[in-house]
């Protein structure tokens, strides 16, 4: 059949001759789930961990239906390379791009698509998104602007523009607390503070358009003023249902995204309820955890990408 290349955050001092270990068991353990899934459909499943590409080859792969470490293949001979979860990426963007770069010259089908991975990695794509007619949280410059906002009472949200797992976010309520940014304010953008995400951020998970599961991530009960989800920083997840309005909502916005010149096939849509109704907080294409196993769906899950994943080696 095919062979597949999976880039997985490793945990290496876990790691054993016949077993490859991952980060996050919260969520990355869903990786076994499709790994499995796509053995069973007689892929041939290979893992790799990013900081191990030497040039355009890696130094350790570990193939999965053997269970054990192997002379790396060349990449010209990965039908698919998924990039999965890496650690560390976002402090080290040039060599991930380079990575990425030598998917696309050397695989055929690369997923997320090259195109979409640039792209996503830069949340000005918010503005764009907005442009093509979906509902997001209103996302500003940080500018002189914004120092009149703040002293008129409004509160904002600091976000990186290149960011993950709410590194680097900063709440401003007042002037003075713009210079948490100083000096870097283009590396920055500015989101209205939403209140709202005390009572839950739906993520909802896609394969192509199609919806799979869905968590509500909610800030850490015990830190009243905390308003940041991440599990990392006490959120905590749980299954959640959405509604039908909210499945409509998250599709649109992933056919503007597609229609921006970026093709969609694993992704998560990150929303709040507001008064107007579903609104975009991020669209995660790069590398989004599916929390699959939360919804006790890990198995199901794994079996869709499995089969989503041989519709696209199918179409090639």
């Amino acid at each position: 059949m095919a062979n597949i290349l999976v880039t997985l955050a490793e945990e290496r001092e876990s790691t054993r001759p016949d077993h490859f270990a991952v980060k996050y068991r919260v969520d990355e353990y869903d990786c076994y789930d499709f790994t499995d899934a796509l053995k069973e459909l007689g892929h041939d499943v290979y893992f790799v961990n990013w900081d191990d590409l030497r040039g355009d080859a890696f130094a350790r792969m570990f193939h999965d239906n053997a269970k054990r470490f192997v002379r790396p293949l060349a990449l010209s001979r990965m039908d698919l390379a998924f990039v999965y979860k890496m650690e560390g990426f976002y402090f080290d963007l040039p060599r991930f791009f380079r990575m990425v770069e030598v998917f696309a010259a050397h695989s055929p089908l690369v997923v997320n698509d090259p195109a979409t991975i640039r792209h996503n990695i830069d949340k000005r794509y918010l503005w764009e998104l907005e442009g093509k007619g979906v509902r997001v949280i209103r996302t500003r410059p940080v500018d002189a602007r914004l120092r009149a906002r703040l002293a008129a009472g409004e509160a904002l949200v600091l976000k990186p523009i290149r960011g993950e797992r709410g590194g680097g976010i900063h709440l401003a309520r007042r002037p003075e607390d713009l210079a948490a940014v100083a000096g870097r304010e283009d590396e920055y953008l500015a989101q209205d503070f939403m209140p709202d995400v005390r009572r839950g951020e739906r993520s909802l998970v896609f394969l192509g358009f199609e919806y799979q599961l869905a968590v509500m991530k909610r800030p850490a009960a015990d830190r009243p003023k905390e308003f940041r989800c991440n599990e990392s920083l006490g959120g905590t997840v749980e299954v959640y249902e959405p509604t039908p309005d909210e499945i409509e909502f998250a599709v649109a916005a992933l056919w503007a995204y597609e229609s921006l010149g970026c093709p969609v096939h694993y992704s998560r849509i990150d929303l709040i309820e507001t008064d107007g109704g579903p609104t975009l907080m991020e669209a995660e294409l790069i590398n989004p955890a599916a929390f699959a196993n939360y919804s006790g769906k890990g198995r199901q899950f794994g079996e869709s990408l499995a089969r989503y994943f041989d519709r696209l080696l199918a179409a090639r």
